[in-house]
This record gives C-alpha cells, structure tokens and sequence, in this order.
C-alpha cells in the first residue's frame, strides 16, 4: 500500500473510529492548544513550555489553499518568531513546487510529500529541524485528522487553528467535510466547541 493510500486510510479510520466514540482515537484529534488563527498563537506560552520548534503546516493554516502569494504579515511574524530562537520547518503533504516558493521568502526549512498524519512524516521534519528531543516540538495545523492526529500520535504538542479561508482543493475539501461533520458530534458530546479557544487542553 502506497504512503499516500496509508494515510488517507488512517484518517477515514480514525474518523470512523471518532464517530462510534472511541476514546482513545477521540484522544488523538483534540488538540493541546486551539487557536482561532496562527496569528493568534500565545508563542509566549509556548517559550514558557520549551516548544521552541516548530512544525508548520501551509495550506489554511498559513495561507489559502495552494497560494504562494506570501503576505507580509507572515514574514514579520515568522522573522520574529525566528528572532525569539523559534526554529521552523514547514510541512506539507504536497509536492515541492507547492512549498519551495513559500520556504524561499520565508527563508526556513521545509518537507514536501510528508505522509502526514503517518509517524514517518513526524520522523523526517524532526530530521528537517535536527532535532532529536520531541518534547521540544511543536505542530501547527487547521487538520484535526493529519496535522494533529499525526502530533498526537507521534507525541509531540499539538496546536489547532481555523482554516485561514474558505478555498480548498479535492484533497482538503474532504478533510474538511469530515472534520466538521467529528466537531458537530464532539460538540454534543461536550468534548470540543469549536468556537472554545484555549491554551491548554481540558481532560477527556
């Protein structure tokens, strides 16, 4: 089974697995933070916490879907953050040419075809941030099935924030779809309120 079928059947499985009240896979999609946008992010906690690595995922958390029109709101928050010693890597499940130009203005590290929410993906990006302890590394995500998922599951502390825009491609639109459809019942499970923000998470 390709990587790419792997982790595409590990999301539908965990979102099955969500629905039917699974707590340990209900575990997995809550985040350690939740954060209205990655602007919004208390890094100051984070520093507090030691999470001074960062794992960064592109497509609606820091910009719309498959746009590499890089704002400068993003390159003043990201030179700061990288002038308060936070080191970056960016990573995405797409190709390259989707992540390159933006790593380029940004001037951090990246990883493309990741796998995420694989642990392989969580593997190369601490690689990537030549990092050898987790505890230190964090990931920023708008994917409760990949980007935080994967976290969870790989141990590291998990930061969820709303998608940037509406946009999506075929691959996101679905994620999304599932995604809300997992809040909507977490939601009258009284677990996760999507519109409750907090630094840190409350126990299951």
């Amino acid at each position: 089974m390709g990587d790419n079928m792997s982790k595409n059947m590990e999301m539908l499985n965990t979102f099955f697995k969500v629905m039917f009240n699974n707590k340990e896979e209900i575990n997995k999609v809550i985040p350690d933070m939740y954060s209205k946008s990655f602007y919004s992010i208390d890094f100051d906690y984070l520093l507090s916490i030691n999470k001074t690595n960062l794992i960064l995922d592109i497509d609606g958390t820091l910009l719309p879907v498959d746009d590499i029109n890089v704002p400068k709101e993003l390159i003043d928050k990201i030179n700061i953050l990288k002038d308060n010693n936070f080191n970056i890597c960016l990573m995405t499940n797409n190709n390259e040419s989707r992540v390159l130009p933006v790593a380029k203005i940004l001037d951090v590290k990246y990883l493309y075809k990741a796998g995420k929410p694989l642990p392989d993906a969580y593997n190369k990006a601490l690689k990537v941030l030549n990092v050898d302890d987790k505890s230190n590394v964090a990931m920023v995500g708008d994917q409760m099935l990949s980007d935080i998922k994967g976290a969870n599951q790989y141990g590291i502390y998990s930061i969820l924030v709303c998608p940037i825009d509406s946009h999506n491609n075929i691959q996101t639109k679905t994620q999304r779809i599932l995604q809300r459809r997992m809040e909507n019942h977490l939601r009258k499970k009284h677990i996760f309120d999507r519109d409750k923000y907090y630094n840190i998470k409350e126990g299951i």
